[in-house]
């Protein structure tokens, strides 16, 4: 299970007094329940606000209560439960809630964010998609330094190709002109 179902599961059991699920693992190793009070788990705070911004009067709720400042000072476990407490007198359901799909951040984000920075995030994300469905992907990612170059396979030199006329197909472009 991700981060995401073990989160929501929890979230919507109805019962304030059930514990933030333990990250549990097989005898392999294998994570089998994800550890979601962990530093760099993907549910933040502000995710967690986030996901609500469907259902307004808990929204106007939360904007009231928490600004952006007293956010970051709540320890991740009493925002979950205060959250849970909110779903519950809120009445809120699971299909209410705000969809936000989670991507890792690739290269040419990066690269287009660090050299556009006057343009958005989801203007940004929409000159990504034109380029990978561009054409001329190849030149635009050579022009940004994202692609590496290709390395060319060495041959090992064998006898017959020790001659100058093979040295020079090899690495050269030769144009044999005939005698006339």
């Amino acid at each position: 299970m991700t981060d995401f179902q073990v989160f929501f599961n929890w979230l919507f059991d109805g019962n304030i007094k059930s514990k933030i699920p333990k990250p549990k693992s097989d005898s392999d190793g294998k994570e089998i329940v994800p550890d979601i009070l962990k530093y760099n788990s993907p549910i933040t705070n502000t995710y967690v606000v986030k996901i609500f911004m469907n259902n307004p009067k808990l929204n106007y709720y939360l904007n009231s209560t928490m600004n952006n400042v007293n956010l970051w000072y709540l320890d991740k476990e009493d925002l979950l439960y205060f959250i849970k407490q909110c779903v519950i007198d809120f009445k809120v359901r699971r299909n209410s809630t705000l969809y936000i799909k989670h991507e890792r951040e690739e290269k040419l984000f990066s690269e287009l964010r660090r050299r556009i920075k006057l343009i958005k995030n989801n203007e940004i994300k929409l000159l990504c998609d034109i380029i990978k469905k561009s054409d001329n992907k190849d030149l635009i990612y050579n022009s940004l330094g994202l692609s590496k170059p290709l390395k060319k396979k060495v041959k090992k030199n064998n006898k017959k190709n020790n001659n100058l006329k093979y040295f020079l197909k090899d690495n050269f472009k030769v144009i044999e002109v005939g005698r006339n």
